[in-house]
């Protein structure tokens, strides 16, 4: 990144908090973020399931475990963008809300793209 410099609040993980989640596991951290890109698109696959069936409900529900996993791994930008989805969901409002899982899912990609970068 010649020219450029990374502001730690850009990236989509926060590294030093997601050391302090994993207690300082660097094999578990590695392992819980393989886990994740291998089984995110699924769980997109999920929330968007319930979105093109308009079903409010299950997707308060999809949304907030999705958030859960993302907060775990201190993935701020993809977990607000979770949590969007999961109010949405809670107010039986979906208004906007195959826009918000577009958020979503380029939010995922980015965390995708950082993850395949520390390999």
């Amino acid at each position: 990144m010649k020219g450029k410099t990374v502001m730690k609040k850009d990236l989509p993980i926060d590294m030093d908090e997601l050391r302090e989640i994993m207690d300082g596991d660097e094999a578990l951290l590695s392992e819980c973020l393989e886990d994740f890109v291998g089984e995110y698109p699924e769980m997109l696959g999920g929330i968007k399931d319930t979105i093109d069936s308009r079903d409010a409900s299950g997707l308060n529900k999809t949304a907030h475990a999705f958030k859960g996993t993302l907060k775990y791994l201190a993935a701020g930008e993809a977990a607000d963008a979770a949590f969007q989805l999961e109010q949405m969901g809670k107010d039986g409002n979906l208004d906007g809300a195959d826009e918000s899982y577009r958020g979503l899912v380029e939010a995922c990609e980015r965390l995708k793209g950082f993850v395949g970068a520390l390999s």
